[in-house]
């Protein structure tokens, strides 16, 4: 059958687009771009338990002085240690009855030490965003994740044998802990590059909420698992060799599947697919990024005072709300651990709501891009700091309403991806190394400061300390949501040296250089 098209360059272009659009589905099982954004999510997974599983497995391996500077281990109920609570008012939350933790480890680091052990990390993840444009640039993101993912697999390896030698000190293992911090340090930045290359705009939100569900699974499965594996019969060490056996998996299935763009996968990808990806948007190589004008442009800068806003209080609250649940909650172990994950599994939840809106607004044009961007980045600033801010007075007496705040708070970070996390992709898509580069080194220094501060500010776990700490969080989540909203967009940038071309014109271009296209379009399809 043989369909004349009228004789129109534009009705053309975007009739065949949406004809390739149809059969290039995103969640087909033949999308190369949804396995793109799968393996993604897998190295934020995996990635994330080498990164995290130090943090829960350091109660296994230090002994009980190391574990109290030195002080005799008082039991959780002890008035002595728990000053913002009293046992008749507010008395130990259990699941699953009381057990008794047995701290069998042998290694003595002070809390001077383990501070310097866990930064060291997130230095090397800073000095890899200072150089993580350079290796997308001249390696590509997708050997340069792959390197970052070898280094920590062999870093975790070696972690039980390197923690156990004493002759050096902590140097050894500050050392191999800033290796990896380095090694994962690019991660996010590529992540950012490759959705700028494989996802046309109406996609960019779903692919970083596909993504990034790496955070929260590791966070909820590090809560669980790597306590489990220190009970085996191997102790410790177990929780480090199972996790770099993933990170072997990974390696495998990141070589195989991913490719920095889809011009590198003709090989792989359908001519449905790769044709609705280039005509839906420009190809463009990674230029040489313009400094001056990322630092001039307010948009950049809003996006990474976001991003600072975003680590410091994802980062602040994974590594603190334990010890937050414990001296003014006055939680038992086992209630600690579930109530610790449940925040990222809602997370989790909330992830896919937001995105679902912000696709559902765009597809159904309820508003323009921007107004959609602003309004989820808008919710997450103003929604966390309202529930830090209620938090602030709640007590042990309120515990339900405490944990109800945290869970809240944790589901309005969701609100980021599709805020400012989509403007990184696509502002200036022939930038978008520099700009990922740029907002990630000030999310990696609000990643350092953050347990720093927090745990200057929680010497003695007190209420009004921890009023301190959440008034903080509040107040940086609202001068970054204002400042966000004022300048912050999704609007090409005029200083994008590839912005002029709009995808019809791009469509039109690649239909006349090929002679495809005379003075009417004609498609030919089969009954």
């Amino acid at each position: 059958m043989i369909i004349e098209m009228p004789t129109s360059l534009s009705s053309g272009s975007v009739t065949l687009s949406w004809l390739m659009s149809a059969k290039s589905n995103l969640w087909s099982v033949r999308s190369v771009r949804l396995r793109v954004a799968m393996a993604v999510a897998l190295a934020l997974t995996i990635e994330g338990l080498m990164r995290s599983n130090l943090n829960m497995a350091i109660v296994c391996m230090l002994n009980s002085t190391a574990l109290t500077d030195g002080k005799p281990m008082i039991s959780a109920t002890s008035s002595r240690l728990n000053t913002s609570f009293n046992e008749e008012k507010c008395p130990l939350l259990t699941f699953g009855g009381n057990k008794t933790v047995e701290h069998r480890g042998t290694i003595y680091w002070t809390s001077h030490d383990r501070a310097i052990i866990f930064a060291a990390f997130y230095v090397g993840g800073l000095v890899a965003t200072l150089c993580s444009e350079l290796l997308n640039r001249y390696i590509g993101p997708t050997r340069t994740v792959f390197y970052g993912a070898v280094v920590n697999v062999l870093g975790t390896f070696v972690t039980p044998f390197v923690a156990s030698t004493t002759n050096f000190g902590t140097m050894p293992i500050m050392f191999l802990r800033f290796l990896m911090g380095f090694g994962q340090g690019v991660l996010w930045p590529c992540m950012l590059v490759l959705v700028s290359q494989w996802f046309p705009a109406n996609e960019k939100s779903t692919a970083l909420a596909i993504a990034t569900t790496g955070n929260q699974l590791s966070v909820v499965i590090a809560m669980f698992a790597t306590a489990e594996l220190c009970q085996l019969p191997l102790g410790w060490p177990m929780a480090f060799h199972t996790y770099a056996v993933f990170g072997i998996v990974l390696c495998v299935l990141w070589y195989i599947v991913v490719h920095d763009s889809p011009c590198h996968a003709e090989d792989v990808l359908s001519k449905e697919e790769l044709h609705y990806i280039t005509t839906e948007r420009a190809i463009k190589r990674p230029q040489k990024t313009r400094w001056l004008n990322l630092a001039k442009s307010p948009v950049v800068w809003s996006i990474a005072a976001s991003s600072f806003a975003h680590n410091y209080v994802t980062v602040g609250t994974i590594t603190y709300l334990p010890l937050y649940y414990k001296t003014i909650l006055n939680m038992s172990l086992t209630s600690n651990g579930v109530l610790s994950a449940l925040p990222f599994l809602l997370q989790l939840i909330s992830k896919v709501v937001y995105v679902g809106f912000a696709d559902i607004a765009r597809r159904r044009e309820w508003a323009s891009m921007d107004t959609i961007t602003k309004i989820c980045n808008s919710s997450a600033s103003f929604g966390i700091a309202i529930c830090f801010g209620l938090l602030c007075f709640a007590d042990c007496t309120q515990r339900g309403t405490a944990i109800f705040l945290v869970c809240m708070a944790m589901s309005f970070v969701s609100g980021y991806i599709p805020g400012y996390s989509t403007s990184v992709v696509t502002i200036a898509p022939a930038q978008t190394a520099g700009i990922a580069a740029f907002s990630r080194f000030w999310g990696q220094i609000a990643s350092s400061v953050a347990p720093y501060h927090i745990g200057a500010f929680t010497k003695q776990g007190t209420p009004a300390e921890w009023m301190s700490v959440f008034s903080t969080m509040g107040a940086i989540c609202i001068a970054t949501g204002v400042f966000f909203h004022c300048c912050g967009t999704v609007s090409l940038q005029h200083w994008d040296s590839d912005h002029s071309k709009a995808p019809i014109e791009i469509a039109r271009e690649e239909l006349i250089d090929s002679s495809k296209l005379d003075d009417s379009l004609r498609i030919t399809t089969v009954d």
